[in-house]
């Protein structure tokens, strides 16, 4: 082998070390955030006809305005018996509080619309494709987001464990 294919071949394994280093850079199991709450996603009701178990009503936004109820004893939404859990339902994220509260908001990122992940411990949201960081109001804390995500208006009733997001 001449000197110039050796470093030739040298070469080529390095760049692809360099680019296997980048590309699980960029990779979600890089980040940092011990706290970070993937949402639970249960079936939507989008063209057919799925049932999803304690959903009444409208979580769609290609479909109008959103307004529903969820029964948080029914499998699909259970998870949100537990504080500081969330749920993906329809075109929303449902995230209940470490204190209890419940913060709905549109679940895609407004930067490029990646589904946001509910972080517990500070009670925000997170973009996992390029780190956008929103508050509970929904408001933009970390770029490269520049718009804030819309948030629902939620009322609990604890008496009979239906949450209301309108």
């Amino acid at each position: 082998m001449e000197r110039k294919e050796f470093l030739n071949l040298v070469g080529i394994s390095v760049g692809a070390i360099i680019l296997q280093n980048c590309i699980s850079g960029c990779s979600k199991a890089a980040d940092p955030a011990p706290a970070l709450v993937p949402p639970v996603t249960p079936p939507t009701t989008g063209g057919g006809t799925t049932t999803v178990s304690g959903l009444t009503g409208n979580n769609s936004l290609a479909k109008g305005a959103i307004d529903f109820s969820v029964d948080i004893t029914k499998t699909d939404f259970e998870t949100l018996k537990t504080n500081g859990q969330a749920v993906v339902s329809g075109d929303v994220i449902i995230a209940r509080t470490k204190a209890g509260d419940f913060l709905v908001v549109e679940k895609a990122c407004t930067h490029q619309g990646t589904t946001v992940d509910f972080i517990a411990d500070n009670s925000t949201f997170k973009c996992s494709n390029h780190g956008s960081i929103f508050d509970a109001s929904g408001s933009v804390i970390k770029d490269p987001a520049t718009k804030a995500l819309k948030k629902y208006s939620a009322t609990f009733d604890s008496a009979k464990n239906i949450l209301k997001v309108i």
